[in-house]
């Protein structure tokens, strides 16, 4: 489970990871050198030989392993964490500026609850994939060869019969992780769609309430939050019946270098400390492949994650204009308009009027009859129509995206304040805005007396 092209989004992360893993080696050669020395200070004393000068370089030798192996453990984690938040921040990064390309009509291409939680949540699963995972995959590589060439010498049948072993447990990876992409690709399915009704009934609850139907929504997210939890209990008893077969095949390959390691020792073919090293170091061939097999489940995660994010960066920029508008003289002029969310139904047919510079013009209907639509239209965010508007003798698809907004203004039914000050609301529009003029919008507003009573 190597992505290229996510590792190629986060080419600065890589020099982390190779720190994680070369720290962890280090490790793992302090332990073998440990485990050697141990292993040798046993056979003097079996050979009854002196051993004084022996307890001394054991002790010695035994705090500088300790020492450098918390050293390198407590480094590599850090370099994990480093790793994985240079990927989160650079991800959410290219996702948001992808969003910000595409402008307010975004939403035409993607759901604003799954951008939230693609930007949000899904960037935080990337932790567990570059901070975990890609170093836990290199180390695991690296960690069986060095331990094989350390033993090889000492028992070569004990250490072909471990290594031989070490693969059963990327092959059962391997197995499960079709079935796991699929289980894992319904569990984002449902989390997305449960997160975008959610999202979609509580902007809408006013709506739902005055037409009596927020008991039918109640009974419709019931059903997709039960949907998500099947999908969550199935997502986990795969990843318990995966672990159980590695554990199978750790525990089992570990028990075969043992016993032949033993069986050379008892036939008086390997010295006592070859055993000795054989048995407590057999574990390291099949840790670092068993500790992958964890983070695999974790990293899983994101790599679902990773296919939603790739739709949001291989999504459709739409063109940007270059022309500028006179807000003075932007009168406003549609032909033969039609619009359609879904391209089944139309919301807008056809629609043909003139609005000239300075005038009142009022656009009447029911609901549900394109009045909103027709405003996203003129503001940009819905592009997606056919038919011509011209603002300003300027057609639309021409006009960059500041001189539009500087012109055309879109109060909704529904206004909101971000966190913060009111002050910071109203620098958004224009960051170079004195006090006086802030405070000259709110007496045109009406709103500046009770700004200043709170």
């Amino acid at each position: 489970m190597f992505n290229k092209r996510l590792i190629l989004m986060v080419p600065q992360a890589l020099r982390y990871i190779a720190r994680n893993v070369a720290a962890q080696w280090v490790a793992l050669v302090a332990n073998i050198v440990l485990m050697l020395l141990i292993g040798l200070f046993l056979q003097r004393l079996f050979d009854g030989a002196a051993v004084d000068g022996w307890v001394a370089m054991l002790l010695g030798a035994g705090v500088v392993v300790i020492a450098v192996r918390m050293a390198c453990l407590t480094y590599a984690q850090r370099m994990g964490v480093a790793a994985a938040m240079t990927a989160k921040r650079s991800v959410r990064r290219q996702v948001y500026d992808k969003l910000v390309r595409m402008g307010p009509g975004y939403s035409e291409h993607i759901a604003t609850s799954e951008a939230v939680q693609v930007s949000v949540e899904g960037c935080e699963q990337l932790e567990s994939y570059f901070g975990q995972y890609l170093p836990q995959l290199l180390y695991a590589v690296l960690a069986p060869l060095t331990v094989f060439a350390f033993l090889a010498p000492l028992c070569l049948p004990a250490a072909i019969a471990l290594l031989v072993c070490v693969p059963l447990i990327p092959i059962s990876i391997m197995a499960v992780q079709k079935i796991a992409k699929r289980v894992m690709g319904r569990y984002w399915g449902a989390y997305t769609d449960l997160g975008g009704a959610f999202l979609e009934n509580l902007q809408g609850l006013t709506t739902l309430k005055i037409y009596q139907a927020d008991e039918a929504c109640h009974r419709q997210m019931n059903e997709q939050a039960e949907s998500f939890r099947r999908a969550t209990m199935r997502l986990l008893t795969m990843q318990l019946n995966s672990i159980t077969v590695m554990d199978v095949f750790a525990f089992g390959g570990a028990a075969v270098g043992i016993i032949a390691a033993m069986v050379q020792f008892v036939n008086g073919q390997v010295p006592f400390y070859a055993a000795f090293c054989v048995v407590f170091l057999s574990a390291e061939f099949f840790i670092p492949m068993r500790t992958l097999g964890s983070f695999f489940h974790t990293a899983m995660n994101g790599m679902a994650v990773a296919e939603k994010m790739f739709a949001i960066l291989d999504a459709p920029e739409p063109e940007r204009g270059t022309c500028s508008v006179d807000p003075a003289h932007a009168d406003i002029v549609v032909r033969d308009v039609t619009y359609s969310y879904d391209g089944q139904r139309t919301v807008l047919d056809h629609v043909d009027f003139c609005a000239p510079a300075g005038s009142f013009t009022g656009i009447v209907g029911e609901s549900g009859s394109g009045k909103s639509t027709l405003a996203g239209v003129l503001c940009g965010r819905n592009r997606g129509f056919a038919g011509a508007v011209v603002i300003g003798g300027v057609p639309l698809e021409q006009i960059s995206r500041e001189s539009l907004s500087q012109t055309v203004t879109v109060v909704p039914f529904s206004s909101y304040l971000f966190s913060g000050t009111v002050r910071s609301n109203l620098l958004m529009a224009r960051p170079q805005a004195t006090d006086e003029e802030l405070w000259d919008v709110l007496r045109r507003c009406r709103i500046d007396g009770f700004v200043r009573a709170s």
